[in-house]
């Protein structure tokens, strides 16, 4: 997973690791706004036994099903999948009960969808219904829920580059009474929204959102930087327009040459690529190609290499094509 990142993403960038707890029950909540790529940046990046809560549709294929449970992923339904599928979400927050109180972790993107949207989207109470159950069943567990923001400077666009940003650790018992528990959990829902609202860029005025979005990219904002980006939200009104010009990139040739290299796999990109019916899974299944199609190409061309040549050439060949891919990803410009 880590080598088809790097493959796929220009930059990983990860800010707050001495937030996650080394121990104990940990409950990661994230942002969501790039699909599976998403759900395995948190496990990639930090050094915890995770298990992760993923939409249940992704999991109808018989293949799909044993490999993303193979990656510790967990389907979760929803109400689109059926009032009868939501039945199943017992036996699932179950299991994470079992997870928490074995001092695992559980990752889960409480905004209950993925979208492209610049700001946090309402929360829903899943997460919440998780620490309720394990805590009414395990009452003297500590769990602790660490906030996650993930930010892109292009969410679909290829390489783009992502920072991670790990926030201050909430300890989640002191927002619930077991006894007499509150079951809208605004205060636990609003804190965390809180704390992922200052870890990602959150443009909060959604009547004015695309107009503030394009003085945004005006300024040539750095969306890795939910920070800065958040102060310039603020004052975007008195924000000058920067002057840039374009440099040369003179990496290009070999940019070219890495694309003429894998062209079998990327005419059969230029073919999947229309037809994603939602558009936020473009960097998953481009990540997918990454993974499996492109290596498996170069393994063909290699074998045949050394049919023909030598295992010398056969080697060299290979050397060549990782060379031109770890250039191709970290100096193309975003497109």
């Amino acid at each position: 997973m880590k080598i088809g990142l790097f493959f796929t993403l220009k930059k990983i960038t990860v800010f707050g690791k001495e937030n996650i707890p080394k121990k104990g029950a940990v409950l990661f909540v994230g942002n969501h706004q790039n699909a599976l790529i998403d759900a395995i940046l948190i496990p990639t990046t930090n050094n915890r036994n995770i298990h992760f809560l993923t939409r249940a549709s992704a999991f109808k294929n018989k293949l799909a099903n044993k490999l993303l449970r193979s990656l510790n992923m967990i389907p979760v339904y929803r109400l689109r999948d059926g009032k009868q599928s939501m039945l199943k979400n017992i036996q699932i927050f179950e299991q994470c009960f079992e997870f928490l109180k074995n001092e695992k972790a559980v990752e889960i993107f409480a905004e209950g969808e993925h979208h492209l949207l610049r700001r946090i989207i309402p929360l829903k109470k899943g997460f919440a219904r998780i620490i309720l159950g394990t805590l009414q069943k395990y009452p003297d567990l500590e769990i602790q829920i660490v906030p996650v923001g993930i930010n892109y400077d292009k969410h679909l666009e290829y390489p783009c580059s992502t920072s991670i940003y790990y926030g201050a650790p909430i300890r989640a018992n002191d927002f619930f009474n077991i006894e007499n528990p509150d079951y809208t959990f605004k205060d636990i829902i609003k804190e965390v929204k809180n704390s992922l609202e200052e870890l990602t860029l959150h443009i909060e005025d959604t009547k004015n959102y695309d107009e503030i979005l394009s003085k945004l990219e005006a300024v040539k904002v750095d969306y890795l930087n939910p920070i800065k980006a958040n102060k310039i939200v603020e004052t975007i009104n008195n924000q000058t327009l920067p002057f840039s010009k374009d440099s040369i990139n003179w990496f290009q040739p070999l940019h070219f040459l890495a694309k003429l290299n894998s062209v079998f796999p990327l005419l059969i990109w230029y073919y999947l690529k229309p037809k994603i019916k939602d558009k936020i899974f473009t960097n998953t299944f481009r990540f997918a190609l990454i993974t499996t199609i492109f290596p498996l190409f170069y393994l063909i061309q290699s074998f045949i290499i050394y049919v023909f040549f030598n295992l010398n050439y056969a080697l060299l060949y290979v050397s060549t094509c990782i060379i031109l891919g770890i250039i191709s990803t970290k100096t193309m410009r975003v497109s």
